[in-house]
């Protein structure tokens, strides 16, 4: 199965990316996607975009040139409680928020695996997040079970992270592929993200592809699916806020 929308894009107003949004959407449209997430990294970190750049989201159209463009933010986990950096005035006008542990936040890469998962069962339960990302970075271990299947309760999703299996986050494929059978075993919902921070990577899930197909894990689980399954599951997250 093919998957052609992309829940993790990064554009320039990243300045650690390398693309504008109009070549995201044109080499969306080149390789045939169907839309993506435009998901820049949260104001706390120093080179993300202000935090007035999400509220201009709304500025985008919902389409262009035929492809779905989600408004989002990748947020970034700031503290124990589970709070993030997304700017909480702007909340409502997003369709779609991810968040992860990062580098150069609040959030100690010296944290526990106790106090990560104390962390992300709080950022579960506040209700905020739609995605959490990257999960399977070695630098923030966590009890895999005992997230994954609460995520399900809360009907939250969980990111397969391309990039983690190529340049990023080294170490990640085996907490990952752990994670993916946990979601199976639970039914909790997965999220494809190519987590690209150049045009031409967008759709790339060339390293998790087979691994998502030959799981188990039924298509109505995965968001990236179609658009009735991630508006679906968008629609019910917003009923829950």
């Amino acid at each position: 199965m093919k998957y052609l929308i992309d829940l993790h894009v990064h554009s320039n107003a990243s300045d650690h990316a390398f693309s504008s949004l109009e070549e995201l959407i044109r080499q969306a449209k080149e390789k045939k996607l169907l839309g993506f997430a435009l998901t820049n990294h949260g104001p706390i970190l120093p080179d993300s975009p202000r935090e007035w750049h999400f509220g201009n989201l709304k500025v985008i159209p919902d389409y262009v040139d035929g492809i779905r463009i989600y408004k989002g933010i990748e947020a970034n986990i700031i503290s124990i409680e589970g709070e993030t950096d997304l700017p909480m005035k702007y909340d409502s006008m997003l369709d779609i928020v991810l968040a992860g542990f990062h580098s150069l936040t609040p959030y100690s890469e010296e944290s526990t695996e106790e106090e990560n998962t104390k962390t992300l069962e709080n950022v579960i339960r506040r209700g905020e997040v739609d995605i959490l990302a990257h999960l399977g970075n070695p630098k923030y271990p966590f009890d895999k079970e005992k997230i994954v299947k609460l995520a399900k309760d809360y009907n939250v999703a969980i990111e397969i992270n391309n990039s983690s299996f190529e340049k990023s986050r080294k170490g990640s494929e085996s907490h990952c592929l752990e994670i993916l059978k946990l979601c199976v075993k639970y039914g909790t919902y997965i999220s494809l993200g190519s987590d690209t921070h150049f045009s031409y990577n967008i759709g790339n899930f060339s390293k998790i592809e087979s691994l998502v197909n030959s799981s188990g894990i039924r298509q109505e689980k995965i968001l990236n699916t179609n658009f009735e399954i991630i508006e679906s599951f968008l629609k019910e997250r917003r009923q829950n806020k």
